[in-house]
């Protein structure tokens, strides 16, 4: 090998192990993001030192003294306060390291102090530029690493806030980098091919083309969406199975989304990002499912007559139908939509307010209307509720006149059974609840002021929105009283629930309407698209106005509705949201996004820190361990010529019938690991004499005869197994030393 090819080695040597650099840099990312850590500066300084101290093959024990020192400097730097040079801080550092194996010995895992778990993080990271090494320069594949890495990444992506988008980009430019490299060492290795400056510009060349292409290409293509659902909230839940806490005690978190039974409310509740349907609405607004009447001190129930329904075909035009008849006064603009079902229900989603004009479904033969919980479910001729993942909805979206709103001041002639079902109140209701009722109205004179001085209660500081620590009412306890002038926080159904109550406690119609918000915007089969999860699951109110229908009120903490008012009196077209302050909402929503999720777009600061801290930890601890797991696993990998002989012996030793092919084969394999590999071209017999000067023996030699004996002339192995496994197990146990 001459001096151009050597130096074009040591070159490449030098790439591979900044291939590897980058690599560990990305795995410390995420550290940066995921976890309290302040910066990851200080590891990337000593990754690099640790793979410059092993790429000059500095002598053990002076790399291990200058490693410790950096480590030992960088604690004391960050954690102590004493001046270094006084080494007053080495005795607290050695009292710290006693306490925290004691620690670590008793399992207090949360006891460790943030110095420790600093000191293994480093030598974590000197194992990995070990590991670096030793693929580099002796390995000459650093494929694992970089699989590794893909996979590291990848999980944290799915499972994680991190955003591996980019990670991965650089990951596969470097993969790309690392193959060229490796595949011209690997030629002027063993094919002792000389890279002149000619030939080594064209193959640097071709590469940078390839990567380039690739780039481009990957950035340009069309993307599809994903043909899988979203393995997270699967996993999440198949846990809760496993550990029993799907149970539907009361003790128990729910999990937030679509639930027919409604008539035990109160209790924690936990996020699920599950999709649920997609829609191509041209301006957001929430999804109506159903409505519930009847509320018994605990929950709501529906009507009991759930035979009054209509009949409508599908693809019906239901104009006409007089139930579903848009009030003359209404000014409605005409929408369509398109919904695409990812979990498999049997209703219709419709418009918050909207007014459906049509509705066309596949595998739908005809869809029943229930008029008093305003539900539509699907219908085929075997009376079965199909489930259908596509229909496509013609619908008019209302704008309500404040001036026509304020004109409502009592029930008309044609309102007694509307308000017989939609005023009705437990018996037993606590007197306190109609006393607050009466004194948010007394000074409102029509039923649209006397709404929004109910709805604006809540609004109040004493009020709080959070879905964690929320109890449920005692036996003897009404939901709507605990929640007024007790507890004062809770989600949706806790502040929707209580406003149809004082409503009702007014004499004014109201009922309880549950759904969706609109979602957030998002690419569905490569169109633009309003994604709903079952975070966006969500109750409000809807109040009854004479000659103008059913209008939604937003009570929860937080939410601004998108339903759309004017002023006819005013003579102006600017629309009013659901807000008192109206100009701080528009204000407010031209710096946020359209997502409205059940949760509050402004939280309690105490409860917020709280989540975040908490969620931070967690997913520090989760990364920590994750990186732990995989390392450990290289490292095992890396050292399995140490345990697998003991693993080989372990097995040989249930084994009585013929196996001493098997094991001799086996103890090839072994040696080549160990380092002792048959070199191309060299004989059975020579490779014995070999490795018999290498271990001291003649065990190899006896084992080959007899080998070559049985494979060469066929003779059968009888008595040979247990003549030779003494032998056997001894070279197997020395190639592991």
């Amino acid at each position: 090998m001459n001096a151009d090819t050597t130096k074009m080695e040591r070159w490449m040597s030098v790439l591979l192990y900044a291939f590897g650099l980058l690599l560990i840099t990305e795995w410390l990312r995420p550290v940066e993001k995921l976890t309290d850590t302040g910066d990851i500066l200080i590891f990337v300084v000593f990754v690099v030192l640790s793979l410059l101290l092993h790429y000059f093959r500095i002598h053990w024990i002076v790399r291990f003294i200058l490693v410790s020192a950096f480590i030992l400097i960088a604690i004391q730097f960050f954690y102590s306060s004493v001046p270094f040079m006084t080494f007053k801080w080495l005795t607290g550092d050695l009292l710290d390291l006693t306490a925290n194996f004691s620690n670590v010995y008793a399992g207090k895992w949360e006891m460790l102090s943030n110095p420790f778990r600093t000191l293994l993080f480093f030598v974590l990271l000197w194992l990995v530029t070990y590991l670096v090494h030793y693929w580099v320069t002796v390995r000459r594949n650093i494929f694992l690493l970089y699989m590794l890495t893909v996979i590291f990444i990848s999980v944290l992506d799915t499972f994680t806030p991190y955003d591996g988008d980019a990670a991965i980009v650089r990951i596969i430019i470097i993969g790309f980098s690392m193959l060229g490299v490796l595949a011209m060492l690997r030629l002027s290795i063993q094919e002792r091919f000389v890279f002149s400056g000619g030939p080594f510009k064209k193959w640097i060349f071709m590469l940078s083309g390839m990567i380039l292409l690739s780039a481009l290409v990957g950035f340009s293509a069309p993307k599809f969406s994903p043909k899988w659902p979203d393995p997270v909230p699967f996993i999440v839940s198949y846990s809760d199975k496993v550990t029993g806490n799907d149970d539907d005690s009361d003790s128990l978190d729910k999990r937030v989304g679509y639930d027919e039974d409604d008539s035990s409310l109160g209790g924690s509740i936990e996020p699920d990002n599950t999709v649920v349907f997609y829609n191509t609405a041209t301006t957001g607004h929430y999804w109506k499912v159903e409505n519930k009447d009847i509320y018994t001190g605990k929950g709501w129930v529906g009507v009991d007559a759930m035979e009054e329904y209509i009949m409508l075909s599908n693809g019906q035009d239901l104009t006409g139908i007089e139930e579903l008849e848009v009030p003359e006064v209404l000014q409605t603009k005409e929408m369509n939509t398109t919904v695409n079902m990812l979990e498999s229900y049997s209703h219709i989603l419709h418009p918050q307010s909207g007014y459906l004009k049509r509705i066309e479904a596949e595998n739908v033969d005809w869809f029943k209307y229930y008029k008093n919980t305003d539900k539509y479910l699907t219908e085929k001729q075997n009376s079965k509720s199909p489930i259908t993942k596509e229909y496509d909805l013609v619908y008019e979206m209302p704008r309500y006149d404040l001036a026509e709103l304020r004109k409502v001041t009592e029930q008309d002639e044609t309102m007694d059974a509307l308000m017989e079902n939609n005023t009705q109140l437990p018996e037993g209701l606590p007197a306190r609840i109609y006393d607050l009722a009466n004194e948010l109205t007394v000074n409102e004179n029509n039923w649209y002021d006397k709404a929004k001085a109910i709805e604006n209660h809540f609004d109040g500081p004493e009020f709080r929105y959070s879905k964690e620590d929320i109890p449920y009412p005692g036996d003897n306890q009404d939901y709507v009283d605990q929640f007024l002038f007790e507890t004062q926080i809770g989600y949706c159904d806790n502040y929707s629930t209580a406003m149809v109550i004082l409503l009702r406690a007014a004499n004014i119609p109201a009922r309880w309407v549950k759904g969706y918000t609109e979602g957030e915007r998002s690419i569905y089969k490569g169109e633009s698209a309003y994604k709903v999860t079952n975070n966006n699951a969500h109750s409000w109110v809807e109040v009854y106005f004479s000659e103008l229908g059913w209008v939604p009120f937003e009570p929860t903490k937080g939410f601004n509705g998108p339903t759309e008012f004017y002023n006819s009196d005013l003579n102006t077209q600017n629309t009013e949201k659901t807000e008192p302050a109206a100009k701080e909402i528009v204000k407010q929503n031209e710096t946020q996004t359209r997502e409205r999720q059940d949760t509050p777009e402004k939280d309690s600061g105490s409860t917020k820190v709280n989540a975040l801290l908490n969620q931070k930890t967690m997913l520090g601890w989760s990364a920590a361990i994750l990186l732990s797991i995989t390392i450990l696993v290289a490292v095992g990998y890396l050292y399995r010529r140490k345990w697998l002989p003991f693993v080989y012996i372990l097995r040989s030793k249930k084994i009585s019938g013929p196996y001493f092919v098997q094991a001799y084969e086996l103890l090839l394999k072994q040696l080549s690991r160990a380092g002792v590999g048959r070199p191309d071209g060299q004989t059975l017999r020579e490779y014995a004499a070999y490795v018999d000067a290498v271990y001291e023996t003649e065990s190899m030699r006896k084992m080959t005869e007899r080998y070559e004996m049985m494979i060469y002339r066929g003779n059968l192995e009888e008595g040979e197994w247990e003549h030779f496994r003494s032998s056997w197990e001894t070279l197997m146990k020395k190639t592991s030393s």
